[in-house]
């Protein structure tokens, strides 16, 4: 034995990478530990062998083919990633380089070295890194990216025509779980939300989670608007079963957009569609569904415009605030002023809230709305010193909480020299009900500066009394609904007596707004209201107009807004 055999079987024998010779039928002849190793095997046990023993059926084809070259001298060596088996059943992922090392010329036989190196951790590494790139890491279902590409080829196999719907699904009110439960509680509701529309759909149905509480599902083989509604049902009704969050027992709705697959049209504007229709089935009320039609692109087209154009009216100071004035019925004399917002558009010309509050709130504008208007609110206080009564400005739900009101507040008082007394907020009754803890917090840090809360719309609400017991209410304004209902001698009188009547055995004052008639303004009076808005008091005005006709001697001068029962509110 020559000492160049020496130092192989040494190398071979003591070498890390696993190392086997194998003749050229593929039997195993020799092999180190480090081989054994990767099979889980003893050497022994391996010796006699045939290489296929071990290696995952998927991969023999190419294997004998492969051997088979080198073992012609075809191929001097070849390298490839192989699967083997291990001995207690797994798949151990290996990088495998083949040559071939003695011919003996008397017989033909050649002899080949594989040495192999393990793999698999390198390989679950590359894979799971795949996966979070395509799937969401809370809930495991495909992100946006894998949908795009399931939908690419569910639309590629049937020639994007019918049989392929989307549902684009968005949980409603899902923050008010996150801010009265904590993320956590709600990271919990979404996998719960996420497992029960996973067992609504059928095997070849795909369900993706896009992020925060929106899913879509793709249903394949779908013929008919009609089938996808019923679909749609089955997974409606599972989503809305209580689910525990937070050791409490909580139901969520959702509002879903279907869209059906039309030709020409590819995965991502598919999505697009159904995210549409979801939009309109929240506009239209949510817990329901809208399925796409034409003119939904056209009204979405219209609202990015409008959008458009709102952030450019608020950083070119394009919108305007009007004061409508607040009386004493007793005396008809002012006693607050209700901010308004418009818009004075340069070539519409002034927009009314209606045309624009509800794009301000989609596209999250209204918070910096808010702070100008507050602004401009205190700032007619400071510029207006014969005028002791309050301002009431209309809050969103928005501004609260975690957009932090309450700095807000202080920093237009600040800026104006204002005292917190002269300022009042006013929130609709759904939206004071709905408040999370953190924004009964924002919510109660006001009260304690000495700012009164008001209830907007009240009446419209779906829990009137706790809405107005679970808050630091200072004060009412009855819708303009039961107004418009005043001397029906039925439900709009009984209505209007009794929330005067609240008002007043709760030591709030109340307002009833949308008076426009004397035949209104005398029935209010009869009712029990104290103060009152409407037309018949006079029109919302610009600040400019409102100094302009304002007089030292105005009977404003010492009017006060005053609680039943209590001092003035100046």
């Amino acid at each position: 034995m020559t000492h160049d055999d020496d130092l192989f079987r040494s190398i071979f024998r003591d070498s890390p990478i696993g190392m086997a010779l194998v003749d050229d039928a593929g039997t195993f002849i020799a092999l180190n530990d480090a081989f054994a190793r990767i099979l889980g095997r003893e050497s022994a046990d391996v010796v006699g062998a045939h290489y296929s023993t071990y290696t995952h059926p998927d991969d023999l084809q190419r294997d004998r083919e492969m051997m088979t070259a080198v073992a012609s001298g075809s191929m001097p060596y070849y390298q490839a990633q192989k699967r083997l088996l291990h001995h207690n059943g797994d798949t151990v992922w290996t990088r495998v380089t083949v040559s071939d090392v003695a011919h003996d010329a008397a017989s033909g036989r050649h002899t080949c070295i594989i040495q192999i190196e393990d793999v698999t951790e390198v390989r679950r590494t590359k894979e799971l890194l795949e996966h979070r790139a395509q799937y969401d890491h809370l809930t495991g279902l495909p992100n946006r990216s894998r949908l795009v590409e399931l939908l690419t080829a569910a639309l590629s196999r049937t020639g994007n025509t019918a049989p392929v719907a989307v549902l684009f699904i968005d949980i409603d009110h899902f923050k008010l779980i996150n801010d009265s439960f904590g993320h956590e509680a709600g990271d919990d509701a979404i996998i719960e939300v996420a497992r029960r529309i996973r067992d609504s759909v059928r095997p070849t149905d795909v369900v993706a989670r896009l992020g925060g509480d929106e899913f879509v599902v793709v249903l394949d083989a779908i013929l008919t608007e009609n089938a996808a509604q019923g679909l749609l049902a089955v997974i409606t009704d599972a989503v809305q079963e209580p689910l525990v969050v937070g050791g409490h027992e909580v139901r969520v709705t959702i509002s879903t957009g279907i869209a059906l697959a039309d030709v020409g049209l590819g995965a991502e504007g598919l999505v697009r569609r159904a995210d549409l229709a979801m939009f309109a089935a929240k506009q239209a009320g949510r817990a329901g569904s809208e399925v796409f039609r034409e003119d939904l692109h056209a009204k979405a087209l219209s609202r990015l415009s409008v959008e458009a154009e709102l952030r450019l009216a608020i950083a070119e100071g394009q919108l305007r605030v009007h004061y409508q004035p607040v009386v004493d019925l007793g005396t008809r004399e002012v006693v607050a002023y209700e901010a308004l917002v418009r818009w004075q558009h340069p070539t519409r010309g002034l927009l009314m809230p209606q045309d624009f509050i509800d794009v301000c709130e989609a596209a999250n504008l209204v918070i910096e709305l808010g702070r100008l208007v507050l602004l401009d609110a205190c700032g007619l206080i400071a510029s207006y010193p014969e005028f002791k009564g309050k301002v009431f400005v209309n809050v969103s739900t928005r501004q609260i909480g975690s957009a932090n009101l309450t700095r807000v507040v202080a920093s237009a008082l600040d800026a104006t020299g204002v005292s917190p007394d002269r300022l009042g907020l006013e929130i609709t009754e759904t939206g004071m009900l709905a408040a999370t803890p953190a924004e009964h917090s924002d919510l109660a840090r006001l009260t304690a500066m000495g700012i009164d809360l008001l209830i907007d719309d009240f009446g419209t609400g779906y829990s009137s009394l706790s809405s107005v017991l679970q808050n630091p209410v200072a004060g009412l304004k009855l819708a303009r609904e039961f107004t418009l209902r005043l001397g029906d001698r039925s439900t709009g009188d009984r209505i209007s007596t009794a929330m005067a009547s609240l008002t007043t055995s709760l030591d709030m004052y109340g307002i009833i707004e949308g008076i426009e008639t004397e035949a209104q303004y005398s029935i209010a009076r009869k009712h029990g209201w104290s103060y009152g808005q409407g037309f018949l008091f006079g029109h919302s005005l610009p600040i400019e107009e409102l100094l302009a006709d304002a007089k030292p001697d105005h009977e404003l001068a010492d009017s006060a807004l005053t609680l039943p029962g209590s001092s003035a509110l100046t």
